[in-house]
């Protein structure tokens, strides 16, 4: 998990910095097929762990990149939506979890090398239909290949951009011409060394925290429900179909902050009211399939399908609360809060053992702390993706002051 969160940080700075979007998803999917190859000719453990170290380095890439191109690309309108989607494929994902492990259960080698082949294949088959994020082309100074881009995607659509047509500029004209204003301004600017963007960034972390605690605590917890492992499992995947289907409603119709807060809030008491149905202890394995609790199941899965929207959500708020300029960083640092949080779940789970009460009492706890959390952070829909840090902040407050003038 340590490896995670450094790769997580690593290719995000990387795509923000110098390779692009496309480039590092290229990058990490090659890391992540080889390494994940690797492991299964793992001679011994020591050399297990060490690859599996490298491929969770590796992986963090894909997904951070993935979801800022996919809504660096689109209108206002459809960010909600586009992010949604690509939320599918991951559910597909964990879906064939449990019909790749359970026939490849008696060599797990098998099961590293049939994973291997995904993110290879998508290099191979999709990537060459892949186009580089123009918002991210525009602040590295190269209008020319945005705005080839744009004309790529007006031809996909049977449109064509006017002749005339020039890229708007962020950045005031400087010396040296506007593009090379803007890349030596956004080059320069730091997330963290900026006052309003550092604590909307740690709040955003602490909201992704509690989140991420809940929604990959709660799958790992099944264990504790007296149920076939398989079948839980298999119900928790399942639940992540709606997740998405409401979520993605839901994001056209209220807005980001309130379906976050709602959505962690309803995971919350789904857990508080799974200590009413919790066992006092667990049944012998072979008697898991009937001894199980059904209604704490039904509760379980509906928590996990509100931490499940939760989670998704929390991917296109951040999108929308950051420039372009450290989208890509600002997202790792998301994904980063919400991996820790998966790091620390099981030893809550482990303790779940001895007392399933207690288990879903802090998820309960932590999933409602992270929805008043959120609370504080501004709202997003329908508001415009910025390119810059200090773009951002003058057009935020001067909307702000805007506001408070019609107020009065």
């Amino acid at each position: 998990m340590i490896f995670w969160h450094a790769g997580s940080a690593f290719f995000g700075c990387l795509a923000d910095a110098s390779l692009g979007r496309k480039r590092t998803v290229l990058l990490s999917c090659i890391l992540s097929s080889v390494t994940a190859f690797l492991t299964s000719l793992s001679p011994n453990i020591w050399i297990y762990a060490l690859l599996r170290f490298a491929n969770g380095f590796s992986r963090s890439g894909i997904g951070i990149c993935c979801i800022v191109l996919a809504t660096e690309v689109v209108g206002r309108k459809w960010r909600g939506p586009v992010s949604q989607y690509g939320f599918f494929f991951f559910t597909a994902g964990f879906l064939s979890l449990p019909l790749i492990a359970y026939p490849t259960r008696a060599n797990w080698r098998n099961l590293y090398r049939i994973i291997s082949l995904l993110p290879l294949s998508y290099s191979v088959l999709f990537f060459p239909f892949v186009s580089e994020s123009p918002r991210w082309l525009l602040v590295r100074g190269r209008s020319k290949e945005a705005l080839d881009v744009l004309k790529t995607f007006a031809r996909r659509n049977g449109k064509t951009l006017p002749e005339n047509l020039s890229l708007a500029n962020p950045s005031e004209p400087k010396e040296g011409g506007e593009n090379e204003a803007l890349t030596r301004t956004c080059t320069k600017e730091s997330l963290w060394r900026t006052k309003w963007a550092a604590k909307r960034m740690i709040t955003v972390m602490i909201a992704g925290f509690g989140v991420g605690f809940v929604y990959y605590g709660v799958q790992l917890n099944v264990e504790n429900l007296n149920f076939n492992l398989y079948f839980s499992v298999g119900i928790n995947a399942l639940m992540e179909i709606p997740a998405i289907v409401f979520g993605t409603i839901l994001l056209g119709l209220t807005s980001r902050r309130l379906l976050f807060s709602l959505s962690a809030f309803l995971a919350g008491i789904s857990c508080l009211l799974c200590i009413i149905f919790a066992h006092g202890k667990h049944v012998k394995k072979a008697e898991k399939s009937s001894a199980g609790s059904w209604a704490q199941l039904i509760i379980e899965g509906i928590g996990f399908m509100a931490a499940s929207i939760a989670f998704d959500v929390l991917y296109i708020y951040c999108v929308e609360l950051f420039p372009t300029n450290v989208r890509n960083f600002a997202l790792s640092q998301s994904r980063l809060s919400l991996m820790l949080g998966a790091s620390i779940a099981p030893l809550l789970v482990a303790a779940g053992r001895l007392s399933p009460s207690l288990s879903f009492l802090i998820f309960g706890i932590l999933s409602i702390f992270s929805g008043v959390v959120s609370l504080w952070l501004p709202e997003t829909k329908n508001a415009p993706l910025y390119d810059s840090l200090k773009q951002q902040e003058e057009e935020e407050k001067h909307k702000a002051a805007g506001q408070g003038n019609m107020q009065a």
